[in-house]
């Protein structure tokens, strides 16, 4: 039985709150000096075998990653290019590339495009479907990030979009900026960190109850369900904001058989209702004999 203790770093500049994804056409109005606007779908494929590893990196654009039982990587890419006339936009879309390239046991998915010229763009959305046992380096600029069902390790960056997954097994580390992160049915450690954007984790009820677990945000929220009989040492703090634990609620019934709440000092904003108000506190794991 591994008996490793767990450790949750919550932080937060608000308040607190833990509960234990074909070609067409499109013309439209002038967007920073782009007029004309067309659209293109690719779709590319590449053997990988589960236990491998997938890596892609956007600058403007969103990626979609949903885990299945499959031995290939299948992308589906929408780009969209931008230009002051329909001709250039289409001109530039057509030849907008995807490209794979391994390295060791590793797929990387690249993009291939030209230098841009003022008053051009292009944004290029991944949707990919994997194998489920395979770990993801993702990053993008200007687009949010959506990964489920993956068991192994997973690290994602974006800036200017959010966060989401969804039945993450693995290890994960998720960063954005100006953008929230949301995780849901997951039961491994994780690592979230955001600024201007809030954090949503919500544990599996199978996961196991000790898992390491780091959550930082500035100008956001916090909301934490942590695994049915969680056991960690858990700090938290807070700056021009409050933190608050649920009070009379069946969670904290349940997590309280191994976590004790020491309060540290007051404050003066008012909490939400059925909550007890704390500024600052420290869970402290109880030591109990395992092996009695």
């Amino acid at each position: 039985m591994n008996n490793r203790p767990a450790k949750l770093l919550l932080t937060g500049t608000l308040p607190l709150f833990l509960f234990l994804s074909g070609c067409y056409i499109h013309i439209d109005g002038c967007s920073y000096g782009h007029k004309q606007k067309f659209e293109r779908t690719i779709q590319v494929s590449a053997p990988l075998k589960p236990g491998s590893a997938f890596q892609t990196k956007t600058h403007n654009g969103a990626i979609t990653i949903n885990g299945t039982d499959t031995t290939d990587c299948n992308i589906t890419a929408k780009i969209i290019a931008k230009a002051p006339t329909l001709e250039e936009a289409q001109e530039l879309a057509e030849i907008i590339n995807i490209k794979f390239v391994t390295s060791g046991d590793t797929l990387i998915a690249k993009i291939e495009k030209p230098a841009l010229l003022k008053n051009k763009s292009v944004t290029v959305n991944f949707d990919v479907t994997l194998p489920n046992q395979t770990d993801l380096n993702l990053t993008t600029h200007n687009g949010g990030v959506n990964i489920n069902n993956i068991t192994c390790q997973v690290f994602a960056t974006t800036h200017n979009g959010g966060l989401t997954a969804t039945k993450l097994a693995g290890p994960a580390k998720l960063q954005t900026h100006n953008g929230r992160i949301s995780c849901t049915q997951i039961s491994g450690d994780i690592n979230l960190k955001t600024h201007n954007g809030g954090i949503k984790a919500v544990y599996a009820k199978d996961a196991p109850p000790t898992r390491d677990i780091s959550l930082v945000t500035h100008n956001g929220s916090i909301k934490l369900t942590t695994p049915p009989n969680y056991s960690a040492a858990v700090e938290a703090s807070t700056h021009n904001g409050s933190i608050y634990r649920p009070a009379n609620n069946s969670n904290r019934k349940s997590n309280e058989k191994k976590i004790d709440w020491n309060y540290r000092h007051r404050t003066s904003q008012t909490p939400p209702r059925n909550a007890q108000r704390l500024n600052r506190y420290k869970i402290n794991q109880r030591k109990e004999n395992n092996n009695g």
